[in-house]
């Protein structure tokens, strides 16, 4: 609890340990899989190293004093580690997603056959996980889309077998060119349909995936942050709105997390601009427009702090918005976010319930209760 609110986080992270690959994966990949740096700063994928500044980052924002993760760290993060954090914040249940992991099928050119492996195995890793943790910590799979039947046989492992609320890509698809509203995906948005979970939309920076921004900016890390987290999710929502992925499947639940909220407003005025200008030239027959597809199935993550997300609210209404602490990332709000949130005077405190319980219980498949 936060103060009177009851606090469901809907977007943060796992700290995975360097052999989580080697030890779940199918013994006869063992040799090709990812392999974390000791640092946890970074990930090495079938030979591909990918760095990431987040630990170093993180170092040394402790150093300062902004963050400290000395009492989680020394357990490890382990799951008693990620419910000490929960009450230090007055978080009630935290939805949770890969650290260095969200670059484990990133890279194009990856095989199917490994990627898809690389997955059951860090959804396998993080399902023992999130189960001791008394139900407060919910798991999030992941989904690699280079074969979409084997990406559905996951799906419906992860749900029926794992008990995962969720199912998470990256929004760039990894066979380029083959974006995501083409009906070679569509068996799998029906599937999860089917199984009653959402589909979120996270990313990472530096995947390899030929990110926007990356053509110029090459390894920035920053410039990729602030390049690919809402950019690239403008992108993906042209396929699930303009694309005709809601239009073709009404009950499947989206979620773009970690790409901030303001530019929402503006981004659907203009698909629905381009949606009325292109209506029978260059787009799928649509039957509402795109804003209102995204007010039926769709949620958008706001920033904690994110000083436009009255107008936000005010454009869409306070049921598409949920929020997260990004626990334990360095741009996240750890320790103080959410009682920050709690207590910002530009919201009601009908908003609040929304959008800390109400809303991600909603959008994960879960009682309120």
């Amino acid at each position: 609890m936060q103060g009177e609110f009851r606090v469901f986080d809907a977007d943060s992270h796992f700290m995975e340990p360097a052999d989580l690959w080697s030890a779940h994966i199918d013994p006869a990949l063992r040799s090709r899989a990812p392999v974390g740096d000791d640092d946890r700063g970074g990930l090495t994928v079938d030979g591909r190293r990918f760095p990431t500044v987040r630990w170093r980052r993180m170092q040394a924002l402790n150093d300062t004093s902004r963050h400290d993760y000395a009492p989680y760290e020394e357990r490890g993060w382990d799951p008693e580690a990620y419910l000490l954090a929960m009450e230090d914040q007055g978080i009630d249940r935290m939805a949770l997603y890969p650290s260095r992991g969200l670059m484990q099928v990133a890279p194009w050119g990856l095989d199917p056959e490994l990627a898809a492996a690389v997955v059951r195995a860090y959804n396998d890793w993080a399902a023992d996980f999130v189960a001791k943790a008394e139900g407060r910590l919910i798991g999030i799979g992941q989904l690699d889309l280079r074969d979409v039947d084997a990406a559905c046989d996951e799906a419906r492992r992860a749900v029926d077998e794992l008990g995962f609320r969720g199912l998470f890509v990256l929004p760039e698809p990894p066979l380029p060119g083959v974006t995501l509203e083409r009906a070679y995906y569509d068996r799998l948005w029906s599937t999860l349909e089917e199984l009653n979970v959402p589909i979120a939309l996270h990313n990472v920076a530096g995947t390899g995936l030929g990110q926007i921004g990356a053509d110029r900016y090459g390894d920035w890390a920053v410039a990729r942050i602030a390049f690919a987290f809402p950019l690239e999710a403008q992108v993906a929502l042209f396929s699930f709105l303009l694309g005709g992925i809601c239009e073709r499947h009404p009950s499947l639940r989206v979620v773009v997390l970690e790409s901030g909220a303001g530019w929402l407003p503006f981004w659907l005025w203009w698909l629905d601009e381009l949606g009325e200008r292109y209506a029978g030239v260059d787009l799928p027959a649509l039957s509402l427009r795109p804003s209102e597809y995204f007010a039926r199935q769709c949620f958008v993550s706001a920033e904690m702090e994110e000083p436009t997300l009255p107008a936000v609210i005010d454009a869409f209404g306070v049921d598409v918005v949920v929020t997260a602490s990004d626990f334990p990332h360095p741009e996240g709000t750890f320790p103080n976010g959410v009682a920050e949130f709690a207590a910002r005077p530009d919201l009601s405190d009908d908003a609040k319930r929304r959008i800390l319980w109400d809303n991600p219980c909603r959008l994960y498949g879960m009682g309120a209760d």
